[in-house]
């Protein structure tokens, strides 16, 4: 019996010795990242993939940007293991001037967690799950649980969140598997904030909603002067960004094509210097000097 017990004593040992040098394996390979956007070396005008080996991995399907808190402590992103069926949103932290490790942050065993966005004052996070768009607020370190946002916003059909603006604006796209063709099946939406509630949806215009193409992804600035927009033909293939601005008579403006190539998912970093967003390679960041480059003249 004392013989036993002296076996299961090692036994134990050896487990604890072996899980504490994985744990320590797991750390050493993790490298230490310190510093603004996790220490990266900034882009410039040629997009480049963001974070290799960290956020952008061979192991992982990413999809959507990378989306930064508004004191730039914190990153939020969507994406799956390779084979996986659902997505899920992961994030890191800057602690003490360190990032953590990536963690999973929302995620289920039947439906997805995508689109992560933050709201301007960085106290809520909103993202779409089961075709609604849905949001938690801070509480303490962690989340609150998840509410949709408003049901004059989530109805009957499949709402997927794309930006919200400083003064609490949604814009979003709307799939209705029941509308004619003349009615787009695909069209994008704002919803406004007046006083506390979201007012009913309103369609955009035609610059952004047009009828040879189709719009998905987009980001909206926080002031609402520009929008870049993803756009594909009706055929799916080779989604690309344009960006169009705002006008002194409050319409919007022509398109105007980014050539960053393949990509989808735009959203410009909290302090406007970076595009990310997703390419085939992963998550891209590219500096946004392009945005006052491309500005029409009689807009500066």
């Amino acid at each position: 019996m004392k013989t036993k017990s002296i076996i299961i004593v090692i036994v134990l040992i050896i487990s604890f010795i072996n899980c504490n040098a994985q744990n320590e394996k797991k750390e050493a390979d993790f490298p230490e990242l310190k510093g603004l956007y996790l220490g990266q070396k900034s882009p410039g005008k040629t997009s480049e993939v963001f974070a290799p080996g960290v956020i952008s991995r061979d192991d992982y399907f990413e999809h959507s940007a990378a989306v930064f808190s508004p004191d730039l402590s914190e990153v939020y992103w969507a994406g799956k293991p390779n084979g996986a069926r659902y997505f899920e949103i992961s994030f890191m932290k800057e602690i003490n001037g360190k990032w953590t490790e990536p963690e999973i942050v929302f995620s289920h065993q039947k439906y997805s967690f995508r689109n992560p966005v933050f709201s301007y004052d960085g106290n809520k996070l909103f993202f779409d799950s089961r075709n609604d768009i849905w949001f938690v607020e801070r509480n303490g370190d962690g989340w609150s649980e998840a509410v949709q946002v408003s049901s004059i916003i989530n109805i009957d059909a499949s709402e997927t969140l794309r930006s919200i603006t400083k003064n609490g604006s949604i814009y979003f796209s709307r799939y209705n598997a029941n509308a004619s063709r003349e009615g787009r099946k695909h069209e994008v939406y704002v919803s406004r904030k007046i006083n506390g509630n979201y007012s009913k949806p309103k369609k955009l215009g035609k610059h952004v909603n047009s009828d040879d193409t189709r719009e998905l992804g987009l980001f909206v600035a926080p002031d609402e002067s520009y929008m870049i927009i993803e756009v594909s033909k009706e055929d799916k293939t080779s989604p690309e960004f344009y960006i169009i601005y705002k006008q002194s008579d409050g319409l919007w403006s022509h398109r105007i094509k980014l050539n960053l190539g393949w990509g989808l998912f735009p959203s410009v970093s909290p302090d406007g210097k970076y595009l990310f967003y997703m390419s085939r390679e992963g998550i891209n960041w590219v500096n946004t000097s392009f945005i006052e480059e491309l500005k029409p003249k009689n807009l500066k």
